[in-house]
């Protein structure tokens, strides 16, 4: 009998399966709106294509004595119906531990993931290899292996699966992790499995004018209106103390350093405001926002948070540590040094190319954060086609954040078109 593979899970990966609970894991989730009904049949097929080719999902996240770790598998994936609540639970005894989910509704093709096997950039290129699969089967045309698309019949790279982290960290200093608890926006919760997804739709062009105003780039112009609009509901609430108002934002470090891998490499750093010292206007936001976006978002910096999170990992003591221990240790770390620490998160994937014989084909291009544990809302973008996809996803029944987020944008007259779950 052939010995399955085995991976290690990556440093960013570890802390998932550590915190996940009974209603609740780390996942977001891709997806691409085509201009046809979606077959089922067809997109199957396209699923166990790829499957042959991408090592990442033909894994299944397994328990071992110290660690959480992905073991291949040949458990065949079926594709399913999407649902009104996306991104619920991955794993557990419904769908055992595979670390993904195919999901298609009308025209749209869309991957759910769980965070430990991959961060955004790695579900992207899944997706596209996957839709343009399907298009090739369906329209029987051949779609060239570039802008991301893995190819079936290419050969599988190693560097796809390797742990970056481990291999570009220096450990010359490490980056302390203390920061000042920020501010969390109260409301009512919703159901466990519910997720209030509101998405806008917006011309690009209109909201870049904007930005080259402010002199900043699209994603500090993004988190800087989602900074104005978490201030203006914490003034509203009439609290005694104020809290900081902090986003975080992940950094592919695969801009920083040549990786090829599939698996997590992005580290987060939170550019916010103190709204103690006064009122801030956007413009005074946006120059905090950039400026600390230009100083932390360096090599130097992010190489010596990396080494912070490894040192974590390959403590001796940590290392020999049962796992049922490490998992009340990291949970009480998440609680610490995790959602604790921000309001919110925005990621941004950008500007989403295909090659020019999928274009005909494909009409959107979407990217959304599954709710968090603590519910707060959190955003997500990608740029495609002309237009910007900004997608809001919360546990929280009021949807202050999200009216007062896109107010802003109206009133700068950008056009925007709102689509919602609810």
């Amino acid at each position: 009998m052939k010995q399955k593979k085995w991976y290690k899970l990556d440093n960013a990966a570890k802390i998932y399966p550590a915190v996940r609970t009974k209603k609740w894991s780390g996942n977001f989730r891709v997806s691409v709106t085509l201009n046809e009904p979606v077959d089922a049949a067809v997109l199957q097929q396209a699923l166990d294509d790829i499957r042959k080719r991408i090592v990442n999902l033909n894994l299944e996240l397994k328990k071992g004595v110290f660690w959480y770790f992905f073991e291949e598998t040949d458990r065949p994936v079926t594709v399913e119906p999407d649902c009104k609540n996306p991104c619920g639970r991955i794993g557990g005894k419904h769908n055992r531990d595979m670390p993904y989910r195919v999901r298609y509704y009308r025209n749209r093709i869309a991957i759910e993931i769980f965070h430990a096997l991959a961060d955004g950039t790695g579900g992207m290129i899944f997706l596209k290899s996957l839709a343009a699969r399907y298009i090739e089967l369906k329209h029987n045309i051949k779609i060239p292996p570039f802008d991301g698309i893995i190819s079936c019949d290419s050969e599988a790279d190693p560097e796809e699966m390797e742990d970056a982290f481990k291999r570009y960290a220096r450990f010359k200093t490490l980056k302390s992790r203390k920061e000042l608890r920020g501010y969390h926006f109260k409301s009512p919760k919703l159901p466990d499995e519910q997720t209030s997804v509101i998405t806008g739709i917006l011309p690009f062009s209109e909201l870049h004018k904007h930005t080259k105003e402010y002199g900043v780039t699209v994603t500090e112009f993004i988190v800087s209106l989602m900074i104005e609009s978490f201030m203006l509901c914490q003034s509203e609430s009439k609290v005694r103390s104020e809290h900081p108002v902090k986003v975080s934002v992940p950094i592919n470090l695969r801009n920083i350093y040549p990786s090829k891998t599939l698996r997590n490499f992005a580290l987060y750093i939170n550019p916010g405001i103190e709204p103690r010292y006064g009122e801030f206007t956007l413009k005074e936001i946006t120059e905090e926002v950039h400026h600390f976006m230009r100083m932390n978002n360096k090599e130097k910096y992010l190489n010596a948070i990396m080494c912070k999170n490894l040192s974590d990992e390959m403590n001796p003591a940590v290392r020999i540590m049962p796992l049922g221990i490490k998992n009340i240790a990291m949970f009480i770390g998440f609680k610490m040094y995790g959602e604790t620490l921000v309001s919110s998160t925005f990621s941004n994937l950008g500007r989403i190319t295909l090659p020019q014989e999928m274009i005909p084909y494909v009409e959107r291009v979407q990217f959304m954060l599954g709710r968090f544990m603590a519910g707060m809302p959190s955003a997500a973008a990608t740029s495609y086609n002309g237009n910007l996809y900004i997608t809001w996803t919360s546990g929280k029944r009021d949807k202050h954040i999200e009216r007062h987020f896109f107010t802003s944008l109206i009133k700068m007259g950008i056009p925007v078109k709102i689509e919602s779950n609810s």
